[in-house]
């Protein structure tokens, strides 16, 4: 499929707007968003680019990004495939249509200070490149195809994925340290976890893994057009590398080792540990069954170990799991260190249960420190983005109070006042009443 295309990326980062602090204030996202894009490209499992075919600027003037731009799609051959990937501010002319920003935009000035979405179509459907695909994290990104850039964008070859639907906003980080939500989406697809075909990740596939992580999170979902022609590859697919085992002895083997548990603890564990080195499904199994079995017995040394093994097979069944297990066992350890790295691959593999879970301890591990309070606020809010628990949000809301951030605790202590079941009402009134009055708005 990839035969002898050249893979070539652009990927341009902005989140420093110093000529217009309040308009355009500093964004956090960004700067992990183009560090984890190259790193997704560039993956030697999953990546199809050469690290000297991805480009990557930060911060550009308006003349270096449009340079930089014409110059990326002018230059490609017939048989090159073009990523380009804008992660920054976006803004939105009265008559629909979209501009991204530069490092030196003016809002007095801000058509000739931006890189216009018509002329970024432009420059991909002239491009002689077999494949254009275009990637923008920005507001108001779905007004990509509107006005003067509609007649230029649906030409043969061109793709495209947006953050955001027309008119509306973009989530930037919720943590510093931290993708933002649509490009922390379209990376975890880009590194196993969209499902492909044959082997290969192709844009189709890419969209409906982001657009359903992005509309489960509650998010304005992404948009999309696509005019590719043929079979198109952006990434490999998962493969979990296994060993060459007899399934069916295998599977005896953890069967025989789990019913031994009762009777000869110290012989299942044995087993178990012996069956978990040997690799494969089974394998990784037995390794998930012995991480609960020492766990139980209060070894969490041995349980991290037998977590982390699973974690390095990769199989994507289990991986999310066995890092969020792995993150509680280093805990209760004492090694914060570990189990804030481990939680945080967890929160990356984007997994529905566990990622959330993942966050919820980082928040309680993080808000205990003054100088990771902020990012520990994060991970709550993202926590709760995707878990409906009252616990959890009196926690987060209890943390912000003390943080001074009483507008965001009292946000919180209102939607607790508003649950019909116990004890949470009660709490939530409770709380509310230690706030001090909320300061009266000003015009």
């Amino acid at each position: 499929m990839t035969g002898a295309r050249r893979y070539r990326a652009l990927i341009l980062g902005n989140w420093q707007f110093p000529r217009e602090p309040v308009e355009l204030p500093e964004l956090i996202g960004p700067p992990i968003d183009v560090d984890r894009l190259r790193a997704a490209l560039t993956d030697p499992e999953y990546g199809l680019h050469r690290p000297e075919d991805v480009i990557v600027h930060e911060n550009l003037k308006i003349s270096e990004m449009a340079a930089a731009t014409e110059i990326f799609f002018k230059e490609a051959d017939a048989d090159d495939q073009l990523q380009f990937y804008y992660s920054g501010h976006g803004w939105r002319a009265d008559d629909g249509e979209l501009f991204l920003c530069a490092e030196d935009t003016i809002m007095r000035a801000v058509q000739s200070t931006t890189l216009s979405a018509a002329a970024l179509a432009r420059h991909a459907q002239e491009s002689l490149a077999a494949a254009k695909i275009v990637f923008l994290d920005c507001c108001h990104s779905g007004n990509y195809r509107f006005k003067g850039s509609g007649s230029v964008f649906d030409g043969k070859g061109v793709a495209a994925m947006t953050s955001s639907q027309p008119d509306r906003l973009s989530r930037d980080a919720v943590v510093p340290g931290h993708p933002s939500q649509f490009t922390g989406h379209l990376v975890a697809g880009l590194r196993g976890q969209a499902k492909g075909r044959e082997g290969f990740v192709q844009f189709d596939d890419l969209y409906r893994y982001v657009d359903e992580r992005m509309r489960a999170e509650g998010a304005t979902r992404p948009t999309r057009s696509n005019k590719l022609i043929g079979v198109v590859a952006l990434g490999r697919t998962r493969v979990v590398r296994q060993r060459v085992v007899n399934s069916a002895h295998a599977a005896s083997r953890l069967t025989d080792a789990l019913r031994q548990a009762s009777a000869n603890r110290v012989a299942a564990i044995r087993s178990l540990r012996t069956l978990s080195r040997e690799g494969g499904a089974w394998g990784t199994l037995a390794a998930m069954h012995l991480g609960e079995l020492v766990t139980a017995d209060g070894d969490d040394a041995a349980a991290a170990e037998a977590y982390g093994r699973v974690v390095a097979d990769g199989d994507p069944r289990w991986t999310a799991e066995a890092a969020y297990r792995r993150g509680l066992r280093l805990a209760a350890m004492g090694d914060a260190g570990g189990a804030t790295q481990t939680w945080r691959e967890a929160v990356e593999l984007d997994d529905p249960r566990w990622s959330p879970a993942a966050a919820r301890e980082l928040g309680r591990l993080l808000v205990a420190d003054p100088a990771t309070r902020v990012a520990g606020l994060g991970y709550y809010r993202q926590a709760l983005a995707a878990l409906d628990d009252p616990a959890l949000a009196l926690e987060a809301a209890d943390a912000l109070r003390e943080a001074d951030r009483h507008d965001d605790a009292r946000a919180l202590y209102r939607r607790l006042a508003g649950r019909r079941d116990p004890p949470w009402p009660a709490l939530g009134r409770e709380r509310l009443s230690r706030l001090p009055p909320p300061a009266p708005a000003h015009r």
